[in-house]
């Protein structure tokens, strides 16, 4: 599912598809996926979506991308589109029999917003108002900006997860950081501390890059919960397998109604 090197290629793949190019026709699949304001209720959807999408897609040529943890903005002009992708949205070139929007292209090109769950959104509005939305809610940015110092007692890996804390991680790459970083999951997120909040910071950083740069061989984005697709991660889904740094046994257990993987053996 997206977390922030997923979004990054989302953002980085739309601006490339669309590079010189105008949007001619807009086609709304389902109206729940259309929204008012920054939410993930499909029963929050626009009953004017499709209008309110000509309005900000046809006026002007698409414009620079910003993004900040799993928050897109798209410029048109002075209007914008705010693009979440929650847990199963993609933005993709290829047909798709879950598709919620459809944008054509002037050189007969489309793209389509693709959302089994309805979780992800696409919110119309001006520039002014999606850049306060972009980043409304939601802590530093977990790739550009320095991890921030971990308070309380939950656990770490659940206060990571928490996007007013940091923006951008998610369950596989902060189990993943996590090994990276030898800190187990489970510690309290106000223990991790001096040396070892140093080694985490590092470790995220070090895990985000690693996935954009696997994403980056790839034109279309692939989720590892894909039907068949292959996953390139150490940790991540491998309960039972033996940890590549110490030859421990992976193990998993539940995290805020997450699954966690990690290792005993190096994640002390």
């Amino acid at each position: 599912m997206p977390e922030l090197p997923e979004v990054d290629h989302c953002g980085r793949a739309l601006s490339r598809w669309t590079a010189g190019r105008r949007i001619v026709a807009v086609e709304l699949h389902d109206g729940r996926s259309v929204r008012a304001s920054r939410t993930a209720r499909p029963s929050d959807g626009r009953e004017d979506g499709e209008s309110a999408l000509r309005e900000v897609v046809l006026a002007a040529a698409p414009g620079p991308m910003e993004r900040h943890g799993k928050r897109l903005l798209w410029r048109f002009g002075d209007r914008a589109l705010l693009l979440h992708l929650g847990m199963t949205g993609r933005w993709t070139r290829l047909p798709s029999p879950h598709a919620k929007v459809t944008l054509r292209l002037d050189d007969g090109a489309v793209l389509t917003f693709a959302d089994p769950r309805l979780l992800g959104g696409i919110v119309p509005t001006t520039l002014a108002d999606g850049a306060a939305m972009l980043h409304d809610g939601l802590g530093p940015d977990a790739l550009r900006d320095p991890l921030p110092p971990l308070h309380g007692k939950r656990a770490v890996k659940v206060v990571l997860m928490d996007q007013a804390v940091v923006a951008g991680l998610g369950n596989l790459h902060a189990a993943e950081a996590l090994w990276r970083a030898g800190i187990a999951p489970d510690r309290t997120a106000e223990s991790v501390t001096g040396e070892r909040h140093t080694r985490l910071g590092i470790a995220v950083r070090e895990q985000l890059d690693f996935a954009r740069r696997l994403l980056d061989a790839e034109e279309e984005v692939t989720y590892v919960e894909d039907a068949g697709a292959p996953n390139p991660f150490p940790v991540y889904q491998r309960q039972g397998e033996a940890c590549p740094r110490c030859g421990g046994t992976i193990e998993r257990f539940v995290q805020a109604g997450r699954g966690t993987w990690w290792c005993r053996g190096c994640q002390k």
